[in-house]
């Protein structure tokens, strides 16, 4: 999307639809801490009175805040998600209210130095059928060690007892996926989610493990702007410890990669991978902002992730998130999505950021046992790509539990975890073409015709083997 492209979205997409629709909502009610919610006239959510500013470089940014900000009651926050070395990228910028913003982004469009200005987003999980009762787990490091030591795995494979109840693996042919390949450390999954439980039994084998930074020290060892990040990162409240309060997280993490052969539990698609934790989500809602989502997506950018799984959406077009999914695909990372649970087609009703027209975003729609489309999934014969078991699906959650949950955030994990088996045995293919294989190598259903561009649902077993001609 180009400048002139996104001038005319802001004035029709967000020069009305920003507009007060409702009084804000108190932070309890919108499952945040210290935030103030409002709604676009689409009733999209938003952060009140939070902005983000694309501009050319920081001294338009200070320059246009500094002439304002006594009238508008404005600051500038000095974190950013700069692109280049001169200050060019997205900046947030907070003001009095509603009315002040809806002000402040009119002013913007005439403004040299100032290419765009969108509200804070957010967005949540995207389950169906199922709405998160989390049961607190403290979280590590309060008074106790942040990670608890790595468990030696058993020298020959021992089998996970509760493996049996995961029809999910039969229907994508896991099994068979498995004679082939079963994963390796090297590929690195981020699971953008609530964040994880990164001490269960089931998980702690497969968390990735920063090679250059030293626990609990206070100190950057690795120069990438932040201390103490053995496992990734969380956004949300702002430390290195991204444990999960939700249970989604959890979940999702599970079905990417937990251990297999270990005698525990269950195994994810990839029984050996390492996944990066990163959180933004969280709260009874599992909601967060599209500030905080790009900077795990920039974080997983930076630091070697190869895949990222996205179990999470909302309504409102970020462009700033457009920007960052990006910057993704130009450091060849495939964007793994949840297509949404409102039983509502994406091609006509927008849904982020599984919408969003990049090459590098595989859109997962969820199926049942009986390979029909879940009656909550959301689909899309233009813009969602595949279907993957998403109905009653069992993984980890806090505290070295387990439970099942419903929603196409549960078929995205599936299809993450295939891609990180076709990277660990083909370490050379590019996103391009794990996103080819996997549409390539689906098992037609026909209940999926018309509702994803393949018209298909996920067989990693099929894609192992059609990857082998690239």
């Amino acid at each position: 999307m180009n400048l002139r492209t996104a001038k005319k979205y802001w004035v029709v997409g967000l020069g009305s639809a920003v507009a007060i629709a409702a009084a804000g909502v108190s932070a309890a009610n919108a499952g945040f801490q210290n935030k103030e919610i409002s709604f676009t006239q689409a009733g999209v959510p938003y952060v009140k009175g939070e902005l983000l500013v694309r501009a050319k470089s920081t001294a338009d940014v200070e320059r246009f805040v500094s002439q304002n900000a006594t009238e508008m009651g404005m600051l500038i926050e000095r974190t950013s998600f700069s692109e280049g070395k001169d200050g060019s990228g997205w900046y947030k910028i907070k003001v009095a209210d509603d009315e002040a913003m809806q002000e402040t982004m009119n002013m913007m469009q005439d403004v040299d130095g100032i290419e765009f200005s969108e509200p804070n987003y957010i967005y949540s999980t995207n389950m169906g059928g199922w709405k998160p009762k989390p049961k607190p787990t403290p979280k590590p490091g309060n008074g106790g060690p942040n990670y608890d030591p790595v468990p030696a795995l058993p020298a020959n494979p021992v089998a996970d007892p509760d493996l049996a109840k995961l029809y999910g693996l039969d229907k994508i042919d896991a099994a068979g996926a498995w004679e082939i390949e079963k994963g390796n450390k090297s590929v690195v999954v981020a699971d953008i989610d609530t964040g994880a439980d990164y001490n269960h039994k089931d998980l702690i084998n497969n968390m990735w493990r920063n090679p250059k930074e030293v626990d609990g020290d206070g100190i950057d060892n690795d120069n990438n702007g932040f201390k103490d990040d053995m496992v990734g990162y969380d956004f949300r409240d702002k430390d290195a410890r991204p444990f999960d309060d939700n249970q989604h997280g959890s979940h999702t993490a599970g079905s990417i990669g937990a251990t297999g052969g270990n005698g525990v539990g269950i195994s994810g698609v990839a029984q050996n991978t390492s996944i990066m934790v990163l959180r933004f989500l969280g709260g009874s809602q599992g909601s967060g902002t599209s500030e905080d989502a790009i900077k795990c997506i920039d974080y997983a950018t930076k630091n070697g992730a190869q895949i990222m799984s996205n179990s999470w959406g909302g309504g409102g077009f970020s462009q700033a998130l457009f920007d960052a999914i990006e910057r993704a695909s130009k450091k060849d990372i495939l964007f793994v999505a949840a297509a949404g649970n409102s039983s509502e087609d994406n091609d006509s009703t927008g849904t982020y950021p599984v919408g969003y027209k990049l090459p590098n975003i595989l859109g997962v729609a969820a199926t049942d046992n009986q390979d029909k489309l879940a009656s909550f999934s959301n689909y899309g014969a233009k813009t969602v790509h595949l279907a993957a078991p998403g109905v009653n699906i069992l993984s980890t959650i806090p505290g070295g539990r387990y439970a099942s949950f419903s929603g196409t955030s549960m078929a995205t994990p599936y299809a993450a975890g295939a891609a990180v088996l076709l990277k660990s045995k083909f370490p050379k293919l590019t996103s391009a073409q794990l996103k080819q294989v996997l549409m390539e190598s689906v098992d037609k259903v026909s209940g999926l015709n018309g509702k994803v561009i393949t018209g298909g649902r996920l067989n990693v077993a099929k894609a192992l083997e059609a990857a082998a001609k690239f």
